[in-house]
């Protein structure tokens, strides 16, 4: 995914009122992939997307 996706995921954690630490329980995620996620280190794959975005309430398409 491209850096834009990161920052929409970024900008929907934070309107929903959620910390990172909130939405990586959310998403059965550790906090640190949702911080590198965040902040474009590495890359995720598809299925850490996908819980992302079914903890956001938000279609993976949204991304893209």
């Amino acid at each position: 995914m491209k850096a834009a996706a990161n920052k929409i995921i970024k900008e929907r954690r934070m309107r929903l009122g959620l910390s990172q630490k909130e939405l990586a329980d959310k998403a059965g995620l550790c906090l640190n992939t949702i911080y590198n996620l965040e902040a474009n280190k590495g890359a995720a794959k598809l299925e850490t997307y996908e819980k992302v975005c079914k903890a956001l309430g938000i279609k993976i398409t949204y991304l893209l």
